[in-house]
């Protein structure tokens, strides 16, 4: 037995295809179906075929609003359901109500929605495809895609999912409506059957989306959380101990001392810090619990994922955004550290510049979270809602009340908000959490989590400095050297934290590695900041200045307030070169690189020939280079199969550039005559036993 379906249409005083519309519907071939029209004016010929025909009522009311006219027909409605014909629309063919009656029933669905076929220019256009299960919390993002999400036309909707909505809601907007019986829905689909035509000639004006506070386009409800704590005076508890968390995974485990020496220098109170993770090596956690041998205020305790946690977060799909599964474990530190009444969450490639004690002391005001604003990239629909309410935030930082997660069960929700849209999140858990807290977040000053779109002229005012992105102090692009100033002289002070941490550590043992750095032009210095900005940490540098220029000498004196291991050598023009080059060889340690102006050096360069040496027990690594167009800010790709090849005992020793060669070799043949630099390198490969190549570029030609 058929369920009844009662038909409406709103007629407000400008329609001029109603009659169309009326007759489409009486047409329809679907056995137990009513019509009710309910119009703010009397037609005559709409009279006459409600009295002609037992399947119409219509209903005159004198009224302001079309929303008024849409509560008063659903309070004359008494079918099972509900279809929405908008009165300059109309149904495609007398099958219609038939076709989509067939989907509701079939998926279970208590909320139809229907994609719409457009009639222009005197023809049909629509789009194919399968008919879609919507989840709830992807609605919202329909919503703002589509059209059909935020228009009552066309939706075959359950009677009783409307008997549900309070008075007021059945005079919002259709966008509104629609979003709250998403809310009540258990089963919403989107049809792509194409019954349902808007005729774009004669129809109403598609409704715009409404993105204002009003529309009630909230992925949570977190801002009604935080507007009731306001009016109750809810107040986070602050303790006096400073707790931080960290999340990490094999690949950020070298860096994680570095951040947290940081905070010991600059922090004066007592910090506890936890270190979240799922499986890590024996010797990383050893490696993070000997941190509390060396750091003097900071406490570190290490926190393991359960794995029933780690097993729902591994449903986030982060595929597109190439981030791992630990960048979601921020979501669950209230349920893991359940003892904590807040936190101060950082990513790791995060280094802290001044006292944390005054971002911990912070009045959340009732909100959920304290975070800093972040430059949105890409402004797709539904980021660009949230940019407009109020900012876009980083999620490097986060100053988080556990307590209000804990007490509304947010780390639940939160998964499974984020299983559900991830999709839609290109930057992974930080839009997910951008979406779920709009305004439901504190947003604090950006010196708390600075990254390079807000570094300029505020270099003295930094509490946090965030390393977002591609470019970090262990991972360089050369592009970098020359158009991100500022992001370098941060990457400088980094490197500046990390040589103490790795001194007071006492880490820096074997293989150390000399980096001869012989710069002829001021314009190409950056030379030498690449080679200070190496993944490699035990090395030092010594600088050749054969320049003749004075700012070479500024720019160096000025980086060695950053590097303690960077020495400085001037040969004037009455200076021999050679004698020179003796001298600093003579006092370097066991391996020695040489790189001159305008290379630049890529980041792994040093670490990537180490390991080619000790592996293959060589005594001469080398790589190839590739240009760069400085003018053009481009690169000029090389093909390359980044294989390893042993020459040695062949003459393919040009120039001691790009060369990692054993000491030893040096200690060998003696006093070298580097003016002439054939007989130089044909000197050293005499002497050399293995002479490996890595035929990939770590070493750049920088010109105009």
């Amino acid at each position: 037995m058929e369920e009844k379906i009662s038909v409406i249409i709103l007629a407000h005083g400008d329609e001029k295809e109603l009659i169309r519309c009326v007759d489409r519907i009486l047409n329809q071939n679907y056995k137990d179906y009513e019509l009710i029209v309910v119009s703010t004016y009397r037609n005559l010929e709409l009279e006459e075929k409600a009295n002609n025909n037992d399947l119409m009522t219509l209903y005159v009311r004198d009224v302001d609003k079309l929303e008024e006219l849409r509560a008063y027909a659903l309070n004359k409605a008494d079918g099972d359901r509900v279809l929405f014909v908008e009165p300059n629309d109309f149904l495609i063919d007398e099958q219609s109500i038939t076709t989509l009656n067939k989907v509701y029933t079939q998926k279970n669905a208590d909320l139809l929605l229907n994609s719409f076929m457009t009639l222009r220019d005197g023809k049909f256009y629509f789009i194919g495809g399968e008919d879609e299960h919507i989840l709830r919390d992807v609605f919202l993002f329909k919503q703002i895609e589509k059209v059909e999400f935020r228009k009552l036309g066309g939706a075959l909707i359950k009677k009783n999912l409307l008997d549900e909505m309070d008075a007021d809601d059945l005079v919002k907007s259709d966008q509104v409506l629609l979003n709250r019986l998403s809310r009540k829905a258990k089963n919403i689909i989107f049809s792509y059957q194409n019954k349902y035509v808007y005729d774009q000639v004669v129809g109403n004006k598609l409704p715009e989306l409404d993105s204002g506070k009003e529309s009630e386009l909230y992925f949570s409800d977190t801002f009604k959380i935080v507007e009731q704590n306001k009016k109750n005076g809810y107040v986070n508890k602050v303790p006096e101990k400073i707790s931080i968390a960290l999340c990490t995974d094999e690949n950020l485990v070298k860096h994680i001392g570095t951040l947290l020496y940081s905070v010991d220098e600059n922090t004066s109170s007592f910090v506890d810090t936890y270190i979240i993770y799922d499986n890590l090596s024996e010797k990383s956690l050893k490696k993070l619990t000997s941190l509390n041998d060396i750091l003097a205020t900071v406490t570190v305790h290490m926190i393991k994922v359960l794995d029933k946690q780690q097993e729902k977060l591994s449903k986030i799909s982060l595929e597109n955004t190439g981030l791992p599964v630990t960048s979601c474990y921020r979501f669950i530190l209230p349920d893991l550290l359940p003892s904590l009444d807040r936190i101060i969450y950082l990513d790791v490639d995060t280094l802290v510049l001044s006292d944390l004690t005054e971002l911990w002391r912070t009045d959340l005001e009732g909100k959920f979270i304290g975070v800093a604003k972040d430059e949105l990239i890409n402004l797709n629909g539904g980021l660009k809602i949230v940019y407009e309410r109020k900012a876009y935030f980083n999620s490097g930082m986060l100053l988080m009340d556990l307590n209000l997660f804990r007490k509304y069960d947010i780390c639940s929700n939160l998964i499974d908000f984020a299983i559900d849209i991830a999709e839609y999140c290109e930057y992974g858990d930080q839009d997910i959490l951008n979406y779920y807290f709009m305004d439901g977040y504190k947003l604090l000053d950006t010196k708390w989590n600075c990254g390079r779109k807000f570094l300029e002229d505020r270099e003295k005012e930094v509490g946090i400095v965030h390393f977002y992105g591609l470019e970090k102090p262990w991972n360089n692009i050369v592009y970098s050297f020359y158009v991100r100033e500022n992001i370098i002289n941060m990457e400088h002070i980094y490197k500046l934290y990390q040589y103490r941490f790795l001194q007071k550590s006492k880490s820096l043992k074997d293989n150390k590695v000399t980096i001869v750095v012989i710069l002829d032009i001021f314009k190409y210095s950056k030379t030498l900041e690449s080679v200070l900005l190496q993944s490699y940490c035990n090395i030092e540098v010594k600088v050749i200045d054969v320049s003749q220029d004075d700012r070479v000498k500024a720019k160096v004196r000025k980086l060695q307030l950053y590097y303690p291991n960077l020495k400085y050598y001037e040969v004037t023009l009455n200076d021999d070169f050679s004698r020179v080059m003796n001298f600093v060889i003579k006092n370097s340690s066991e391996h020695i690189f040489f790189v001159k102006s305008p290379y630049v050096l890529l980041s792994k360069t040093i670490s990537d020939l180490m390991e080619i040496i000790l592996e293959n027990q060589a005594d001469i690594a080398l790589v190839e280079y590739r240009t760069y167009k400085l003018s053009k800010f481009m690169y000029y790709v090389v093909e390359k199969d980044n294989q390893l090849e042993d020459i040695s005992g062949q003459s393919k020793l040009n120039s001691l550039n790009g060369c990692l060669i054993k000491k030893e070799i040096f200690d060998v043949v003696g006093a070298l005559n580097f003016e002439d630099n054939e007989s130089l390198t044909a000197t050293i490969l005499e002497k050399a036993d293995k002479v490996m190549v890595k035929h990939s570029d770590y070493l750049i030609k920088v010109f105009d």
